[in-house]
């Protein structure tokens, strides 16, 4: 073998051993990632269950937006208090999270996709739905930083 060939197996062989170590370490990554989102989404859908809007709103930066159907851009805190308000008026007592997708994982955002079940006092179904999260690393954590979700119940004309 020349050593042209031999540095070129080598760097090839450098190559692959080196991408399969960072794919190895972006799943182990996106794993601790996805355990962190569940905690915070589970924490999420007990705020309904306590009634407790403080778990609410640590789901989300202080500069999160929620972007809902058919309706305008809620910002901030004071804008996530009302939407957890009312929600919960509306009879919202849990909200399970079901994530199918992560996307996009950098040390500061993620992406996530999933569908969600909103329940009632009685554990009735009040609805089923898809959302799609972008997710900002905090120095808490990982946090909500966009939040866009839809209903699969049909609109009504």
């Amino acid at each position: 073998m020349t050593n042209k060939s031999w540095l070129l197996t080598l760097t090839i062989f450098y190559l692959l051993f080196s991408g399969g170590q960072q794919a190895l370490a972006q799943n182990a990554d996106i794993g601790k990632v996805k355990a962190a989102l569940t905690s915070v989404n589970t924490n999420y859908g007990q705020a309904f269950a306590k009634g407790d809007s403080s778990l609410f709103l640590n789901s989300y930066t202080a500069d999160a937006c929620l972007l809902p159907a058919n309706s305008p851009t809620i910002c901030g805190q004071q804008g996530q208090l009302a939407f957890f308000k009312f929600a919960y008026r509306s009879g919202v007592r849990n909200i399970i999270f079901n994530t199918l997708d992560l996307y996009g994982l950098t040390d500061e955002y993620v992406t996530e996709q999933g569908n969600y079940e909103m329940f009632g006092a009685n554990n009735n179904t009040l609805g089923k739905g898809k959302y799609l999260v972008l997710w900002k690393k905090t120095s808490g954590g990982w946090k909500m930083f966009r939040d866009m979700f839809n209903s699969n119940t049909p609109a009504v004309r």
